[in-house]
């Protein structure tokens, strides 16, 4: 029995990586981003744990970390249905592209609840389906694709707003420079209690030059 568990476990794991390199293949400004996320979601889930942030929600996670990292490499399976035209578009984006961008949030969302159906509720799925739906969320209620308020975005949706922020803003794209580390940490400070829940903000703060030496392993190709 535990070796069927064992390659159970190894069939979802590789269909998880397969479905996140079908969204690089696509988007492949974004090349190494996934992985990236994943690093820096696990940074601030282990702070968040030996600290006692929001202890009653990650108190649930315990002994499961590993499964909603792997779930986090689908946050943006959404993309899959957005036009190549726009998605992979140089220049900036029109209010109307822009528009189109957005609804790869609840596309990801519904895309991912329909497979949760034909798999009876895998648990990796519900992570990713939270990931995928709000990490596009804004503490102050100005984010998208339901405009939710502080606490009522799912906790797992705003450690990705951060991570992900933090990433597309240090990594080069066809529109832009990369942002300095320092930058970075500026923009995301200056977002908190507004794009950011503040409290994770203070904790990334604390903990923003393990980000700086993720994505310097990564350049080395580490």
């Amino acid at each position: 029995m535990p070796e069927k568990n064992d390659a159970t476990v190894d069939v979802h794991n590789s269909l998880l990586k397969a479905m996140a390199e079908l969204v690089e293949l696509r988007d492949d400004v974004t090349g190494g981003h996934i992985e990236r996320t994943q690093r820096y979601l696990s940074i601030l889930f282990l702070e968040m744990q030996e600290r006692g942030i929001y202890s009653e929600e990650t108190s649930k996670w315990e002994g499961d970390i590993a499964t909603l990292l792997r779930s986090s490499q689908l946050h943006d399976i959404g993309k899959i249905a957005v036009r190549d035209c726009v998605l992979l578009k140089p220049g900036k984006l029109t209010e109307e592209e822009f528009e189109q961008i957005k609804t790869h949030a609840l596309e990801g969302e519904k895309f991912l609840e329909k497979i949760q159906k034909d798999a009876n509720g895998q648990i990796c799925l519900e992570y990713a389906r939270i990931f995928a739906g709000y990490h596009h969320e804004k503490w102050d209620g100005s984010g998208y694709p339901r405009g939710l308020k502080g606490e009522n975005i799912p906790l797992l949706g705003r450690l990705m707003a951060i991570v992900d922020v933090y990433d597309a803003l240090v990594v080069e794209r066809p529109y832009k420079k990369a942002f300095p580390h320092e930058e970075a940490v500026k923009i995301i400070k200056e977002g908190s209690g507004t794009h950011f829940d503040p409290i994770l903000v203070d904790l990334f703060l604390d903990i923003s030059e393990v980000f700086e030496a993720i994505l310097a392993l990564h350049a080395e190709g580490k």
